[in-house]
């Protein structure tokens, strides 16, 4: 009777191994979506949209066209091939046309290469948000005095000779992206839209005289767009 006992438990111990066994086989599966859904968790926080190298979080330049140079902020710089092909994108505080001083260091670059360069035409677009021009009474001064501020800057700080810059206002009207109009990006996009770009070129003498293909791709759009005022 004991032996009987003894080999009743026997069983019911190996049944329970057995079926602890399997639970353990069970929950694996479980483990391994949660390692998953941690990747993507982490592969979502180090998001670098447009592949410059700067991380959305970090980046103030959402769409950089890709084989482009760009500085800390994810905002294009300068391009050497055979001449110069310099941007510059510089974002204002709301209702203000003094630019950050936190831009010292890219236009010290742009200097540099300008000085290297003595041929090289400098076009300088102000725009401003639309949420701006509903709140300004003359509906073309802050683009403009963002556009003439950069260019004093250029001139006062930095040496370079007045008649090398050509100044245009762009108003609201947005040139240099895809603008997404969803109601979500409104905010973002207002943001994105207080600023000034700054091109540079050897190559461009004249925007109403565009030879090149490329250049008709690079600067027709301002043409377009924006009026030449100074």
């Amino acid at each position: 009777m004991t032996i009987k006992l003894n080999c009743y438990s026997v069983l019911l111990l190996m049944a329970f191994i057995t079926i602890a066994g399997c639970q353990n086989i069970a929950t694996a599966p479980f483990q391994d979506k949660n390692q998953l859904e941690n990747i993507k968790t982490m592969q979502a926080d180090v998001l670098d949209s447009d592949g410059d190298g700067v991380l959305d979080e970090l980046d103030d330049c959402f769409e950089t066209p890709s084989n482009r140079v760009v500085d800390a902020k994810g905002c294009l710089v300068v391009l050497e091939a055979g001449g110069i092909e310099i941007e510059l994108n510089g974002f204002f505080p709301p209702m203000s046309s003094q630019l950050p001083d936190s831009y010292d260091k890219e236009f010290a670059i742009i200097e540099k290469n300008l000085n290297d360069y003595p041929k090289a035409k400098v076009f300088i677009f102000g725009h401003m948000a639309s949420n701006e021009l509903e709140i300004m009474s003359n509906k073309t001064s802050l683009s403009r005095s963002r556009a003439i501020n950069i260019k004093n800057r250029l001139v006062e700080k930095h040496n370079i000779a007045s008649d090398r810059i050509s100044t245009y206002d762009c108003s609201d009207r947005y040139p240099f992206i895809d603008t997404d109009f969803r109601i979500s990006d409104f905010e973002n996009m207002e943001s994105k839209d207080r600023m000034v770009s700054v091109k540079a070129s050897t190559q461009v003498d004249d925007l109403a005289n565009l030879e090149y293909a490329s250049d008709r791709k690079n600067y027709e759009r301002y043409l377009k767009r924006c009026e030449l005022f100074e």
